[in-house]
């Protein structure tokens, strides 16, 4: 395959996927209601790993930096300057675009399709990402209902966005643990300020955080994990 083949995971929900629309209505599948939470993991994980994101929410520590420099997550999602590397699609079990909500037990889609060159160790930490928000966390516009009278219709703490990975690409490369890391610490990103940036306060994160010493650690339990599904 070439540099610019799309590429596709296959996830299984394990709760419903809530994706609202700008009405917060949840009865369809938003991409960029998962999009934005695919990044936020991206955000945690290169973190985790020892690099450095910017905070898009923060307009005086987003990128691009004052040297034009943008991170290592921005290269991949896009910031202002810089537009995202790929196309993002949704597509259902028969392949084609998810227009429904995604129910609990449904088989999806996630399908990224290059626009410009993504580098191995790109397509990597992707694959990380998916694998740390199966096991470790959910994704979506929603991952907890609080209020029995949510207009979604959830007792408290039934939880959404919950799936995992049931195969990944055939081709993807596997770099080692010194290229991911020489790739997070090129020069050519910039460094925002980690400070304030922990593992979230999440029980299971805590719990992988005490598991994971180092940012090597981290990185060997998620390649070497399934994520709940095949490799």
């Amino acid at each position: 395959m070439t540099p610019l083949s799309s590429r596709e995971w296959v996830l299984k929900a394990r709760t419903d996927i809530w994706t609202g629309d700008a009405n917060r209505n949840g009865g369809r599948t938003v991409p960029t209601g998962l999009l934005g939470s695919l990044r936020w993991w991206f955000e945690v994980l290169v973190r985790g790993l020892g690099g450095s994101a910017c905070d898009p929410a923060d307009s005086g520590g987003r990128c691009p930096d004052k040297n034009d420099k943008h991170c290592v997550v921005c290269e991949l999602f896009g910031c202002t300057g810089w537009a995202r590397k790929f196309r993002f699609e949704i597509l259902n079990g028969n392949g084609e675009v998810k227009v429904a909500q995604i129910k609990k037990d449904q088989t999806f889609m996630l399908r990224f399709t290059p626009l410009r060159a993504i580098r191995p160790q790109e397509w990597a930490l992707l694959d990380l990402t998916l694998r740390l928000a199966a096991e470790y966390g959910a994704i979506g516009g929603k991952t907890k209902i609080r209020k029995r009278d949510d207009r979604i219709g959830r007792p408290p703490a039934s939880g959404l966005g919950q799936f995992r990975v049931e195969n990944d690409p055939n081709d993807l490369a596997r770099p080692t643990w010194q290229q991911i890391s020489a790739h997070l610490k090129q020069d050519r990103w910039c460094r925002p300020k980690q400070k304030g940036f922990e593992w979230a306060a999440a029980g299971k994160l805590e719990a992988l955080a005490k598991k994971c010493r180092t940012a090597q650690d981290l990185f060997e339990h998620l390649r070497n994990h399934s994520g709940g599904g095949t490799r």
